[in-house]
């Protein structure tokens, strides 16, 4: 009887160790496929993290031209309100472009200041440059507007000075 005994213990050792060993084996398959999981994660949050900088930088690049391209239109802009204001008042300006009030007297304010820095000169000329006021109150002109009409006389806001 003791072989017997002895013969099932040593075939329940066997078989405990089978298992152990495919469990052990399956662990370390589960370990590799995880590492290999997380190894892909970090690649993948890596390259998000250098395309997000490529974006930042391409945004810097792209919004520098456009500053510098609309720069010389908010000049032509900031000229036509002038001249504009040489002939009619703040209120008419502003109502004729379709912008605030406020707006054209910082355009205005822009150009007095303009003048008074360059005293002893000349007003501005058509082709002197003029600096423009901040981007945050400069209105896109409007799309192309009819022929500017003669005065009607009933238009008592154009004989105001702004």
């Amino acid at each position: 009887m003791t072989e017997r005994r002895a013969t099932r213990q040593l075939k329940a050792r066997e078989k405990a160790r089978a298992r152990t060993a495919e469990r052990r084996q399956r662990e370390q398959q589960l370990e590799d496929l995880a590492t290999t999981w997380f190894e892909a994660d970090d690649a993948i949050a890596d390259k998000e993290s250098a395309a997000e900088e490529k974006i930042r930088k391409y945004t810097e690049k792209v919004r520098g031209e456009v500053e510098k391209e609309t720069g010389k239109l908010r000049e032509q802009m900031t000229e036509v309100a002038g001249r504009m204001l040489e002939l009619t008042g703040v209120r008419s300006v502003a109502e004729r472009l379709g912008v605030a009030e406020a707006a054209v007297r910082e355009i205005k304010a822009t150009l007095d200041g303009t003048a008074a820095a360059s005293a002893g000169e000349a007003s501005p000329s058509l082709g002197a440059p003029v600096t423009a006021p901040s981007s945050s109150h400069v209105v896109s002109p409007p799309s192309p507007a009819p022929a500017i009409e003669a005065p009607v006389a009933n238009e008592g806001s154009a004989a105001l000075p702004g």
